[in-house]
């Protein structure tokens, strides 16, 4: 296993044996539904799941092939939009104030019949007419700004679960994404 990994190799065991209290909280409350098996399922499964949120791409690039970070800068999403149905998978997180672009994209790709998990607020109220799975998380704890922290708790505990799902398989392609990532980009110290 390469070194990079090693150090978090007991994170990467189920939350039940390690883990602290939110995510064993989550774990509780939202991962053992059928919802939450049921997107896990698709975004270790789909050939080409798409997500508009960076970090959860970025994992799940480590973790198999074939996904991509929506790229909506062409303006009509159409990376999304045009591809195979059964073989593509949508990922949005969001939070108030929602953007009208992740509304349209989720009405879209409803039509073009191509599964949705949002990750969203307690204030969002078009998430359940445009989902196929919605993920609600806490944002407002009475600050002056709401905080996204759950649902990054969130994103991260999908992405272990997507880990588990796929099983031990898995470890090549962590250690040769990690191999390529400090061969060629290298980070500070290396």
């Amino acid at each position: 296993m390469n070194a990079a990994f090693a150090a978090h190799d007991e994170a990467r065991q189920p939350s039940g044996q390690n883990g602290d209290a939110q995510a064993r909280s989550l774990e509780l409350e939202i991962a053992n539904t059928k919802e939450w098996q049921r997107a896990v399922k698709r975004l270790a499964n789909t050939r080409l799941p798409e997500g508009a949120w960076y970090r959860s791409v970025l994992c799940l690039q480590y973790l198999r092939p074939g996904v991509q970070l929506a790229d909506i800068s062409g303006g009509n999403s159409s990376e999304i939009l045009l591809n195979p149905p059964k073989s593509t998978c949508l990922v949005i997180f969001e939070a108030r104030r929602y953007s009208r672009l992740n509304l349209v994209i989720a009405r879209e790709a409803k039509k073009a019949k191509i599964p949705i998990t949002l990750v969203t607020d307690s204030f969002c109220d078009w998430g359940r007419d445009h989902s196929d799975a919605m993920f609600v998380v806490p944002t407002d704890f009475g600050m002056c700004w709401d905080s996204t922290a759950q649902m990054a708790s969130l994103g991260n505990l999908l992405i272990n679960s997507v880990f588990h799902e796929l099983g031990d398989a898995v470890e090549g392609r962590l250690d040769k994404v990690s191999e390529l990532h400090g061969r060629i980009t290298r980070s500070v110290g290396d």
